[in-house]
């Protein structure tokens, strides 16, 4: 009797060590479940993109009236506050379908990780800065959205039909004048804040470049795309120093072009995942190490 005989058997790796458990048959059933609702996961990720620009385009278009813009930067606050109380109910409404869309970003943005995780080693860098850079975006969005909320219901609070009607002249400009600030803060939010989106779509960028093998999970070109729809959020920033103009929160270069370069990068890669997820790239890892 050796050493030998006393060592630990060696701890399984794998789906293997789960077969026996689950009471799989062998391990190709194991694996093809695993693939099955990896890629019904996958699937759901993709179409989600373009399901938040639908359930965008029923709450700031149709309903709110957000997009394109209603009230302009310059416009008082008193016009800002009659605007509130007039469209109030499709206001709220409106922002909680905007909400919903803002939150189908985060399913839409692990889709295109998975997909991109595919290619990278043991330590994703550019796949855990696409993760981080996703959730922050999205949780400064729907903090908009809450504070465009917010600027509703104070609005509804001093509006004719509530019970306690603010008629002091002196309280009722103060009420316009937080209806205001809650507006042009959402609006500072949307299109200001524009750096985790543009890490988040540089990220993805740099992860498809540097993709090297001969099956990459994007076409080559759909990197130095998605670096370019990242800087054209840059301008966003104008809205601090301009009322009015393309540099506006209504103007081409502040608003337009970010939002057609993102809604064409959303759409883009959305199908890209689902056409990966038709072919059944969704389960194996084509590097190891790394």
């Amino acid at each position: 009797m050796t050493i030998k005989d006393f060592e630990p058997a060696p701890a399984p790796s794998g789906i293997e060590h789960l077969a026996p458990a689950q009471g799989y048959r062998d391990l190709n059933v194991a694996e093809r479940e695993a693939q099955s609702m990896n890629r019904t996961g996958q699937w759901i990720c993709a179409v989600l993109g373009p399901t938040m620009i639908i359930f965008f385009g029923i709450g700031a278009i149709w309903l709110a009236g957000y997009w394109p813009p209603e009230k302009l930067p310059g416009a008082s606050s008193l016009e800002m506050l009659e605007w509130y109380q007039t469209h109030n109910t499709k206001l709220k409404i409106g922002i909680v379908f905007m909400t919903i869309a803002y939150s189908f970003m985060c399913c839409f943005g692990v889709g295109m990780a998975v997909q991109t995780r595919r290619k990278e080693g043991a330590f994703p860098v550019w796949t855990y800065l696409q993760l981080t850079c996703m959730a922050a975006g999205t949780a400064m969005i729907i903090l908009m959205g809450a504070i465009w909320a917010a600027a509703a219901f104070r609005a509804d609070g001093c509006s004719d039909k509530n019970p306690c009607v603010i008629t002091d002249s002196v309280e009722r400009m103060a009420y316009a004048h937080d209806v205001q600030m809650m507006h042009d803060l959402g609006w500072m939010i949307l299109l200001g804040t524009w750096m985790p989106f543009t890490f988040w779509c540089i990220a993805l960028g740099m992860s498809i470049l540097l993709d090297k093998t001969e099956t990459p999970a994007f076409p080559r070109w759909s990197g130095y795309m998605s670096i370019f729809v990242g800087l054209s959020f840059i301008p966003g920033n104008c809205i601090y120093f301009f009322f009015e103009g393309a540099l506006g929160w209504n103007g081409l270069i502040a608003m337009y072009i970010p939002f057609a370069t993102f809604g064409f990068w959303v759409l883009y890669f959305s199908w890209q995942s689902f056409q990966n997820t038709q072919r059944g790239l969704v389960h194996q890892q084509d590097v190891l190490t790394g």
